[in-house]
């Protein structure tokens, strides 16, 4: 793979200012995501208009319409951060990948989107010198300098020499470099509302975020419940609000992300302030659908009751950030709860009776509604309460240690109606990815939120991959660039099971969880969703430690209490101090259910494979997330040896002749007298999209051909 040059590479971070790091074992999923989407942009193919919309079940229902145009240059300029960002980073991925005309489409697209954005500028000049045009170069380092950037590294760059003597250079050089820009002031929250605005709003490099701050009033303005209704869970808060007992929401923030379709009414929490974007920040869309552009350093609510109802791709945006195209849509959500910060969604048709979970992965970052819009609104007042209700000294506590939210997620779960037990809270009844309105109990909720001490709040349980096993593209599954990596975060870790084995083992670690108050700390793993006959776990040493062992998942109902259909394994990790358990963490694998395969028991060892049918009729109206399973034409029928091990496998489909492939994925061209292989040929396996967007994958000849018996004669 052609590495593009180091100061391309420098001009592309200056444009994202610095990459979001991404684990080690999701880096090839993200770059191939990102190739991917930059090429089928390159070649201009349709693309259905992703923009959330409502949430509603009729889908005649209006988008809110467009926001002005930003009257600020620099504040569009700073707002714009999030979209040049993301569009460098997938430039950076093609050129990793030897494309530069995918690179400097995506380029150009930024260019005419946000032309006062001095990092774009930045990697157009980037992208000149890499295809040696120094004089392109220049007039995009003076475009560069013209919108306020340092472009002292740039000129460093050894391919300006043959430019050395022309003026612009001249010029440019002679410029001083620009003054540092001074640094956002926070913004008074005055009468309940948290103003953003480019004064307030600084770009954290870091994070890759817009990050906003605020000055709350040393006081509440006021009390932290109306005086009605008098309800349960209202009284409680009211009465330890009164006695000094409970925080109130004096320091937290409420971040209605779909303009006001399913928004939280101020005068329901009077303490609460409501964030409010200026012209500027909403012609970026800052303020609107995924909560994946902003952090505020405060306690945040979020809520969009949106999804993508258009198109193949259409999705809730808790799916759309589990498999955001370039691979950073789960580290945002981390980014979320690791600063505080607790967005609510509704699963919209992704968690319904008829269509069943269709999320790939399960998470503790987010709490996912069952229903479509309006639906979250039971979810944010539970969650706006149980922050009024936490004590002072804790809630301080947690907001000093960045614990509010996995914290917040124990209260919500451990009180829910289905939770009437221990057992319960560290099972499936605790932890679905969707759930339903009628299950919360916001007195038990606002009772358990009061009671914890600030010298015993929960730990956060931390993830650690120690060993897996991975199926290798193009023998064990099909697809180049596909992974079985969907996403590796703090406390969620997923997988997509492409892998033919019909049994697979991971080892795993919460050997860094930490207690916050320094406590022993006890771990409990536990089976949330699936077959407990497929799914083995082994807790290791003193149980910080576990070996997963599971089988195959054809799609089953989640439980008997709930018959909603899956297609997903969830094991959860608790740790608890002695006095509260924590917050799930959770391990998901996703098996897609178009595939329909066949094992057969084997005495003592793993279930012997059989067939994979990718087209299967009975499987015909089966959903897969098109954005991480292709759909493939054939079937293929496995040869194994006494035992167990593949031999090779016969490949049908509609409209041709069987063809049969060696063990190690060629296709068998011609065979010996005795039916050995003698000459075989290399199969490619391209992804695309059609022209729905949705992932595709292509068996093509290599025509590169091979004696096998020479090359591989075997035993």
């Amino acid at each position: 793979m052609r590495r593009p040059s180091a100061a391309v590479l420098l001009l592309a971070a200056v444009a994202c200012t610095a990459r979001m790091p991404l684990p080690a074992t999701a880096q090839a999923t993200a770059q191939a995501r990102a190739q991917d989407r930059a090429q089928v942009t390159a070649a201009g193919r349709a693309e259905p208009d992703p923009r959330p919309r409502p949430a509603s079940p009729d889908p005649a229902s209006p988008a809110p319409a467009d926001a002005p145009a930003a009257p600020d240059p620099r504040a569009a300029a700073l707002f714009a951060m999030p979209a040049v960002a993301a569009g460098g980073r997938a430039a950076a991925a093609a050129l990793d990948d030897g494309n530069p005309e995918a690179a400097a489409a995506i380029v150009g697209d930024l260019a005419r989107a946000h032309p006062e954005a001095a990092p774009v500028a930045l990697m157009q000049a980037g992208l000149a010198l890499e295809r040696a045009d120094p004089d392109a170069a220049l007039d995009a380092l003076g475009r560069a300098a013209d919108l306020g950037a340092d472009i002292g590294g740039a000129l460093a760059d050894p391919r300006l020499a043959a430019a050395a003597g022309d003026p612009r250079a001249t010029a440019l050089r002679a410029r001083p470099a620009p003054p540092p820009s001074p640094g956002p002031v926070p913004a008074p929250v005055t009468e309940g509302t948290a103003p953003v605005s480019a004064a307030n709003t600084a770009w954290n490099p870091d994070a890759e975020r817009l990050v906003a701050r605020f000055a709350f009033p040393e006081k509440a303005a006021g009390p932290v419940l109306p005086a009605g209704p008098k309800t349960a869970a209202l009284e409680i808060v009211r009465e330890h609000w009164k006695r000094g007992r409970a925080a109130g929401n004096r320091g937290d923030l409420y971040d209605n992300r779909d303009r006001g379709h399913s928004s939280l009414k101020p005068e329901d929490f009077p303490q609460l302030a409501h964030v409010q974007y200026d012209a500027a920040a909403r012609a970026a869309d800052l303020d609107y659908g995924l909560a994946d552009r902003m952090l505020f350093e405060a306690p945040t609510l979020a809520n969009s009751s949106t999804a993508i109802t258009a198109g193949a791709l259409w999705r809730s945006l808790p799916r759309a950030a589990m498999t955001a195209p370039d691979g950073t849509g789960p580290l945002r959500l981390w980014q979320n709860a690791s600063l505080n910060q607790l967005a609510v969604y509704p699963g919209h048709r992704d968690f319904t009776p008829d269509k069943g979970d269709l999320f790939p992965a399960n998470t503790p970052y987010l709490l996912v509604s069952r229903g479509s819009s309006g639906s979250d609104q039971p979810f944010l007042e539970a969650a706006a309460l149980i922050l009024a209700a936490f004590r002072p000294d804790t809630k301080a506590r947690l907001v000093r240690e960045d614990l509010v939210v996995p914290t917040l997620q124990m209260v919500f779960r451990r009180s829910l109606r289905t939770v009437t037990s221990r057992e319960d809270y560290l099972g499936g009844p605790g932890n679905p990815a969707a759930f339903a309105g009628a299950d919360i109990n916001a007195a038990r909720m606002v009772s358990l939120a009061n009671a914890i001490k600030a010298d015993a709040i929960p730990p956060q349980v931390r993830l650690a991959v120690l060993e897996e096993d991975l199926g290798a593209p193009g023998t064990d599954y099909f697809g180049e660039g596909l992974s079985e990596t969907l996403f590796d975060t703090p406390a969620a870790i997923a997988r997509v099971w492409r892998d033919r084995a019909g049994r697979r083992s991971i080892l795993v670690s919460a050997g860094e969880t930490r207690d916050p108050n320094g406590r022993k700390l006890a771990f409990e793993w536990r089976l949330l969703q699936g077959d407990t006959g497929r799914v083995r776990i082994e807790p290791l040493g003193d149980g910080s430690t576990a070996r997963i062992t599971l089988d195959w998942h054809d799609p089953f109902p989640i439980s008997e209490a709930d018959p909603t259909v899956t297609a997903r394994i969830d094991v959860g990790v608790f740790a608890s101090n002695g006095v509260h358990d924590s917050a799930p963490a959770i391990l998901s694998w996703y098996c897609p259910p178009t595939e329909k395969r066949s094992y057969a028991p084997a005495d003592g060892g793993p279930p012997r494979l059989v067939a994979i049918d990718h087209a299967a009729t009975d499987r015909a109206d089966a959903y897969a997330d098109p954005l991480l399973v292709p759909r493939a034409d054939w079937r293929d029928a496995f040869e194994t040896d006494a035992g167990g091990r593949i031999t090779g496998w016969t490949r049908s489909r509609p409209g041709r002749e069987p063809e049969a492939f060696t063990a190690d994925g060629r296709r068998i061209l011609d065979r010996d007298a005795a039916g050995r292989p003698t000459l075989v040929e290399a199969v490619a396996y391209p992804l695309g999209r059609d022209a729905l967007g949705r992932l595709t994958v292509a068996e093509l000849s290599t025509g590169e051909h091979l004696d096998y018996q020479a090359a591989d004669p075997g035993p």
